[in-house]
């Protein structure tokens, strides 16, 4: 028999754009998520994390480099994370784990592994510009424009697809793993990234009717004066004349959406359950605004945006209780970190299990979401016990006290009450971030990453980890 390694096997699912609140265990009464209430009646839900960046690819690097997006280079989604600069897996894999990747993770470039052993692409392109995937009349939903949500509505897609292949994967792998570590003692570390319930917003029509008139319209209006950037951002995402009718009918999408992530991350964490020595992780990589202030979407660090959903079960976590303090996914890397008795050099994260950690969480934005024409942006939150701080480069901040005021609808920051409060604040916020030498390294990168474009329309180079699906004839309305 092999030596019993003490160190617990690790089972995350990550998802796309999946807000915090859209949970029936955080107190949603529309949304259908039993599989995760289960997990949180059985583990330990985060009330208030955050992502490092309100995008898929910056959040994403954060979580598994432990650099914030200025420190990797990472600000946008056509960047690439630097092969040099090791991830969670690489540092687990170095201390004795199996790390296994199975779908989503948005990497760009030549490398597709970043310390893992991957075991199914992602139905993204490996290259920016390399194309989205072919989903044909339904092409018209998808994107991060008000146009856009007009199209939103009941049908199949090859996300959809996907997420199920995944799943199928992801099952196979665990058995494989399970096995492996029965005979030979070795941990394993298994991410399991789906699509959903990223855009489009077409869901199928077993959930989307079982939803439909039960979930309710946004409950905050747009507010009569808003910054400066998020007027912009909202003028960008032409949004003035959305319907009623489509924006409902996109909120009841994603909600089935949500439903049916839920079924899919349920089979994994069952397929689980039973074994005690495994810590089960569930979350997403950034939020999504679902009209509320009549935004949409991410990229903005209003909470819609900026929390994520975060579950922990097994050893270390308590069963039925709900951790309320500030944390961040890069804690939860760091958590990963320490469960597997690992170190990654420069990790900005801390142990989500000492109750000693620092009470706060950043994140930042830096512009670059698909077809929003804006400049470039440099915006920073910091969130520090019951105060958010939110800095727009050369604009005015926001500063919201999130005990009195959870929905972030009076800004503090001209208060003279409020005036030290702000300057502490501003003074940790801008520590270690440079908006002007981060300026100067956004016009740098726009050259380079535009002849890289310009380089993959020309040679079309090959995705041999991308996923293609085999019944593209399947998207369609139903």
């Amino acid at each position: 028999m092999p030596q019993t390694d003490p160190r617990p096997d690790i089972v995350m699912v990550m998802t796309d754009q999946h807000a915090a609140r859209v949970l029936g265990c955080a107190g949603d009464g529309a949304a259908r998520t039993p599989a995760l209430d289960a997990l949180a009646a059985t583990g330990t839900r985060f009330d208030t994390c955050y992502c490092p960046s309100p995008l898929c690819v910056p959040s994403r690097m954060a979580f598994l480099s432990g650099l914030e997006p200025h420190q990797s280079g990472v600000l946008g989604n056509d960047d690439y994370l630097p092969s040099d600069i090791p991830t969670l897996a690489h540092a687990l894999g170095a201390a004795g784990y199996d790390c296994r990747l199975v779908g989503r993770m948005h990497f760009y470039g030549p490398d597709q592994s970043h310390g893992f052993d991957r075991v199914l692409g992602d139905i993204g392109p490996n290259w920016p510009g390399s194309g989205a995937p072919d989903i044909g009349p339904l092409t018209k939903g998808r994107g991060n424009r008000g146009p856009e949500l007009a199209h939103s509505g009941v049908g199949e897609t090859s996300y959809q697809a996907f997420d199920a292949a995944v799943t199928a994967q992801a099952l196979d792998t665990l058995e494989d793993l399970t096995r492996q570590r029965q005979q030979t003692g070795r941990p394993f570390f298994c991410l399991i990234s789906l699509f959903c319930p990223h855009p489009p917003y077409i869901a199928p029509r077993a959930d989307f009717d079982a939803l439909a008139g039960s979930v309710p319209p946004p409950r905050l209006p747009v507010p009569q004066q808003e910054p400066p950037a998020i007027a912009a951002w909202r003028a960008a995402g032409d949004l003035a004349d959305l319907s009623a009718e489509a924006a409902q009918t996109s909120r009841t999408a994603y909600y089935a959406l949500v439903c049916g992530i839920d079924r899919l991350a349920g089979r994994v964490f069952e397929a689980v359950a039973e074994r005690p020595d495994t810590v089960s992780i569930y979350t997403s990589d950034h939020g999504e605004a679902l009209g509320e202030r009549g935004l949409w979407w991410k990229s903005t660090m209003y909470d819609e945006s900026a929390k994520v959903p975060l579950i922990l079960r097994g050893p270390g976590f308590e069963a039925g209780q709900v951790d309320r303090r500030v944390c961040n996914l890069m804690d939860l890397s760091a958590t990963i970190l320490s469960l597997g008795g690992a170190r990654l050099p420069g990790h900005c994260g801390h142990d989500l299990r000492d109750r000693t950690r620092p009470q706060t969480s950043v994140s930042s934005y830096y512009g670059g979401l698909m077809n929003i024409s804006l400049p470039p942006q440099r915006h920073r939150m910091l969130r520090h016990g019951r105060w958010k701080l939110v800095w727009y480069d050369g604009l005015p901040p926001q500063l919201f006290d999130m005990d009195r005021d959870p929905d972030e609808t009076t800004n503090l920051a001209s208060c003279p009450d409020h005036g030290d409060l702000l300057l502490d604040l501003s003074r940790d916020l801008l520590a270690g971030w440079e908006p002007g030498r981060i300026a100067l390294a956004q016009r740098r990168k726009a050259a380079r990453t535009a002849l890289l474009r310009d380089w993959v329309t020309a040679t079309r180079p090959a995705e041999p980890v991308r996923w293609r699906d085999p019944d593209p004839q399947r998207n369609r309305y139903t």
